[in-house]
């Protein structure tokens, strides 16, 4: 049973959207990789990158400032103004980047619980199934709107949760279905298992159907936080300050 398209949509919209080290949006044929040395922090006054290897840490707030290790980086007023607008390009992809998310998590989740709920023994399974997988949902959910920092090792943490809440789901799908494979078979009615096994057969099929009709909306929903992925690129690539060292200020690259 393949869930990759929207795992990896759930993954990498947080990761595009909160500056990570590494992050890749896959949908069919969209694609975007995001690359970047720094991992990101934001909170209601700055947006701050740090380097893990140098502990450089560059802060963009508002009004077109950029601080290098807590000092101002001189800036000319047309640098000052391509810098006010990555700050503020960069806040405005955030909850764009989440949204995308979450609704993944809620599409992927809804089309694999109808399937599985259909598998349980009686319709009150079938409601505690529903629940627990949309519990699931939510805790998902909820984690990726309070995300505020990406680097290694949120990246780590994402990773882990996701892979944690996914299993939960295919775990909730094969309970149902064993539990109902164990009552086929112990009835010794040869029509419900060859039924069951056809139902059990075509479950990739339908929860591909079920997640296919968002699809379009989602790969362009995706595509879009692409091409504003190499936005983010082409603003900070026209800011011509030079950081202390004599290198340009490169947060992120981006490649489709």
């Amino acid at each position: 049973m393949r869930f990759h398209p929207l795992v990896v949509l759930l993954a990498s919209a947080m990761a595009l959207g909160l500056g990570p080290a590494r992050a890749s949006i896959t949908v069919d044929t969209v694609r975007c990789d995001v690359d970047s040395t720094y991992s990101t922090r934001f909170d209601a006054r700055e947006i701050a990158f740090t380097n893990a290897e140098t502990k450089r840490v560059i802060r963009l707030l508002a009004g077109g400032v950029i601080e290098v290790d807590g000092r101002a980086l001189h800036l000319n007023a047309r640098d000052r103004a391509h810098a006010a607008e990555l700050e503020r390009a960069i806040r405005d992809l955030i909850p764009e980047a989440k949204a995308l998310a979450v609704d993944a998590v809620g599409i992927a989740f809804e089309a694999v619980g109808h399937v599985s709920s259909g598998f349980a023994s009686d319709a009150g399974a079938a409601r505690e199934s529903a629940m627990r997988i949309a519990r699931t949902a939510e805790e998902l959910k909820r984690a990726i709107k309070a995300r505020d920092d990406w680097g290694p090792q949120s990246e780590q943490e994402v990773s882990r949760l996701i892979e944690g809440s996914v299993g939960s789901l295919i775990g909730e799908m094969v309970g149902n279905i064993t539990a109902q494979a164990i009552k086929v078979a112990l009835s010794g009615d040869e029509a419900a298992v060859a039924e069951l096994e056809a139902r059990a057969g075509s479950i990739e099929a339908n929860v591909e159907k079920a997640i296919g009709k968002h699809a379009k909306e989602l790969e362009a929903r995706a595509d879009a936080l692409c091409q504003r992925a190499h936005d983010l690129d082409r603003i900070e690539g026209q800011i011509s300050a030079r950081l202390p060292d004599g290198s340009p200020l490169d947060l992120i690259q981006v490649q489709r």
